[in-house]
């Protein structure tokens, strides 16, 4: 390591240190981690490719047949994370003026995975849905097996979680990412090592092979049922028997999610990308998230 390099290091984890982040040392974690996010990452040759990058895919969420609002996931840049490139990845849901009026849904979430690794090293979320509110977001150091997270509740009180992890880990988020990096076959399950504020193994069905249309065409898939704990998924988050139909390709786009609630049953289909809504979004809505502005815009209008 040369000295030039050396140096910049120990600066920057003092930095780190001065502003709070050494989130493993002890002190005071920050409510947000976007303060990890440092900027592009250097292209190389060392990163695994995902499926499909960049990527930005749009759906349209219905409750039944009834269109009830629209959500994004994008994958379009490999950024600087707490010190490692990473594939930033974001989800949105927002309902529609419609919905709105008995189910307000407002979902933020973000994941930062391994580009060397294709494993989770962080991620966040900021959740609204109906009178259920979550803000929380993990951090994991792989080298040394641990992990600080922290839950920030509606009336600013916060509870911070500390703990080990498996030298791989996934969070709810990358683990999407991660399915569609292997190969499915009918009737063999995927087991992943998850972490959200605790470890626990993600178990994978992969049911059958079905042909399906939705807005964006006609596609032939591979049908997978992640087995998620409660209060956590894709879109929505307080769901159940959630569903994922992968393209059966070496891309495995996900063209259609769905998961059961309390009241109905709601799936997220595909739309090609520059078509009208099919329904009208929440005024101010845009799904292009990545970017730092619109990210932090995001957050502001979910702020308790």
């Amino acid at each position: 390591m040369s000295r030039a390099l050396k140096a910049f290091l120990l600066a920057a984890a003092a930095a780190r240190t001065a502003l709070g982040l050494d989130l493993f040392g002890g002190a005071a974690p920050p409510e947000d981690i976007d303060v990890l996010m440092t900027g592009p990452a250097a292209p190389s040759q060392s990163y695994k490719r995902l499926p499909v990058f960049p990527e930005k895919l749009r759906y349209q969420i219905f409750l039944g047949v009834v269109p009830v609002g629209q959500a994004a996931l994008e994958a379009e840049h490999v950024v600087e994370f707490n010190g490692r490139p990473a594939y930033h990845i974001v989800s949105r849901a927002e309902s529609n003026r419609f919905c709105d009026a008995f189910y307000k849904v407002r979902d933020f979430n973000e994941s930062w995975m391994d580009a060397r690794r294709l494993a989770s090293l962080g991620y966040s979320k900021i959740l609204s849905e109906g009178r259920f509110y979550r803000r929380e977001w993990a951090v994991y150091d792989a080298a040394n097996r641990r992990f600080v997270a922290r839950l920030t509740n509606r009336d600013g009180s916060y509870k911070i979680f500390r703990g080990t992890v498996p030298a791989s880990i996934q969070d709810i988020l990358s683990s999407l990412f991660y399915i569609r990096s292997q190969k499915l076959v009918p009737g063999r399950d995927i087991v992943l090592d998850v972490n959200t504020k605790t470890n626990w193994p993600l178990i994978v069905r992969v049911l059958k092979r079905e042909k399906i249309r939705t807005p964006s065409g006609t596609w032939r898939t591979v049908v997978v049922e992640p087995g998620l704990r409660k209060r956590e998924g894709i879109f929505v988050q307080k769901g159940r028997n959630l569903r994922v139909w992968l393209t059966d390709d070496e891309k495995k786009i996900p063209v259609r999610m769905s998961v059961q609630l309390f009241f109905g049953h709601v799936s997220a289909l595909l739309i090609p990308p520059g078509t009208a809504n099919l329904a009208a979004p929440a005024k101010g809505a845009n799904y292009s998230v990545t970017s730092p502005k619109k990210t932090g815009q995001f957050r502001a209008e979910l702020s308790p």
